[in-house]
């Protein structure tokens, strides 16, 4: 019964502190102490040590083994690499699926539903609303890797999916809601035709243009080492 009550008590910590890193209240390069954590969450330094190897595996934190680790900072090649990662996933999953025949109605109208929201979210221009967006974009996406019915690789995409949430740290000012718009209109609508083809370039072009856009950024808008 403890061993069972310190893994959920180091899964709560590992929840806890991914949203803090993916949603961008603990920066790139933020020292992470286990017995400052376990302080704020009352509960042992175990179960957060715990936590830290798994945001470590997740690419989120490095240096769990030792006193401090740190938030991840992403240099211009991580982007790169991320973006790589996520074409050979999505577009592989996506094919296979609209090959096999998955992309039903129903799929069709939840995929709708996603995008609508989305919109809906941002369009609202709240901080709060602005992370319920963000989240909802990356739901769209996992969608996408869904018609690929492959639970291992969809996995694995979930984690990039958070490096890649991780490296954004939207505002506002910084969405770029009227691009993301058109391009997951553009990969709905091909769907829901049946266009295999025009649904697979449509979103190669999404993640290239998206790739570049983050690629393009400021440097004091992107947590990267300098």
């Amino acid at each position: 019964m403890r061993a069972l009550k310190r893994a959920t008590l180091a899964e709560q910590a590992y929840e806890e502190l991914r949203s803090q890193i993916v949603s961008g209240r603990l920066r790139g390069g933020e020292r992470l102490l286990a017995d400052e954590i376990a302080d704020k969450l009352a509960i042992s330094q175990t179960p957060v040590k715990e936590a830290l190897a798994l945001l470590e595996r997740d690419g989120l934190v490095m240096g769990s083994a030792r006193r401090a680790s740190v938030v991840r900072r992403f240099e211009p090649a991580d982007i790169v690499e991320i973006f790589e990662a996520r074409m050979l996933v999505e577009l592989h999953a996506l094919s296979a699926g609209l090959a096999a025949g998955r992309a039903t109605p129903d799929f069709v109208k939840r995929l709708s539903g996603l995008f609508e929201a989305h919109v809906s979210e941002v369009r609202k221009q709240k901080d709060e609303a602005l992370a319920d967006a963000i989240r909802l974009d990356r739901e769209f996406h996992e969608m996408l890797v869904e018609l690929g019915a492959n639970e291992t690789i969809a996995g694995w995409h979930r984690v990039v999916q958070r490096q890649t949430q991780t490296i954004r740290n939207f505002t506002l000012k910084s969405y770029t809601l009227e691009r993301t718009e058109r391009e997951h209109s553009a990969i709905v609508e091909a769907i829901a035709r049946g266009d295999s083809e025009g649904a697979v370039e449509a979103l190669r072009s999404h993640l290239t243009v998206s790739r570049d856009a983050m690629l393009s950024r400021a440097p004091e808008e992107l947590p990267v080492r300098s």
